[in-house]
């Protein structure tokens, strides 16, 4: 990958606790190895460690929890739908923007990733009791309609935000390339026709953000433009958000059912 698309793609929704979560419950439901789960996890990483503890044992507790759910969430700013307010998980989650969470009978297992290093993937482990519960579930097909309004919608939001730098990179190029990388994460087998084609497009849409963000770093973040494209940009963030939150969460319901 050339360096924008690399500096970029640190700052995409589609992360690790996306493969994790994914990947977590077709194991759990037995439909995935632990070395296929390991090597999902290795597209963002090679090596996985937790914060005191090892991954072996940090998989034993989330068997033990016998979880009913695993799901995937994507705090942001002014958005901590489904996080404990006040906590240390709500405070890591926030800093990291996303988190993976098991849902048992009596407690919730939360995941969030930390980058260590270009090789390396630190995960911190929360355990909140009583579980935690999905506020405010969005549907895939909800989603998916979302997500057609934002793919009309995005070139005339980005089209109104301030003209980019003369010596910025071509960004249509780096949208097709970071595109491809987001959509190249693997999805467990199971994982049905809709919720590939919304995750695709979840991607296509937060590749044109995430150029548009680099090439007007303030597009969408003060308040005091909060109109015209700013409003639209944070609108259609909104949308990639949910929408890949209900494509990874309807994977892992599947999973599970399976």
């Amino acid at each position: 990958m050339s360096s924008p698309v690399t500096t970029l793609a640190r700052r995409a929704t589609a992360g690790p606790a996306q493969g994790f979560a994914v990947w977590s419950a077709a194991w759990l439901a037995g439909s995935a190895g632990t070395d296929e789960l390991l090597a999902a996890l290795g597209e963002w990483a090679p090596v996985q460690s937790v914060v005191d503890g090892d991954l072996p044992d940090l998989l034993a507790e989330i068997r033990a929890l016998e979880p009913h759910a695993v799901r995937l969430l994507l705090p942001a700013p002014g958005d901590a739908r489904g996080l404990p307010a006040g906590t240390d998980l709500e405070q890591a989650a926030m800093a990291r923007g996303e988190v993976v969470l098991f849902d048992g009978a009596a407690a919730t297992i939360a995941l969030v990733p930390t980058p260590e290093a270009a090789d390396v993937m630190r995960w911190q482990a929360f355990l909140h009791e009583p579980a935690l519960v999905d506020p405010d579930p969005v549907s895939l097909g909800a989603a998916e309609h979302a997500l057609r309004h934002a793919v009309r919608e995005a070139p005339s939001a980005l089209a109104s935000l301030p003209p980019a730098p003369d010596d910025a990179s071509d960004p249509r190029g780096v949208v097709m390339e970071l595109t491809r990388y987001l959509g190249a994460h693997r999805l467990p087998r199971g994982a049905t026709e809709r919720a590939h084609r919304v995750l695709d497009s979840a991607s296509m849409v937060e590749a044109i953000l995430l150029v548009a963000g680099a090439e007007n770093p303030y597009a969408g973040l003060t308040l005091a433009s909060a109109q015209g494209g700013d409003a639209a940009y944070r609108d259609l963030w909104r949308t990639v958000r949910a929408a890949r939150v209900a494509a990874v969460n309807a994977v892992c319901r599947d999973e599970l059912r399976s």
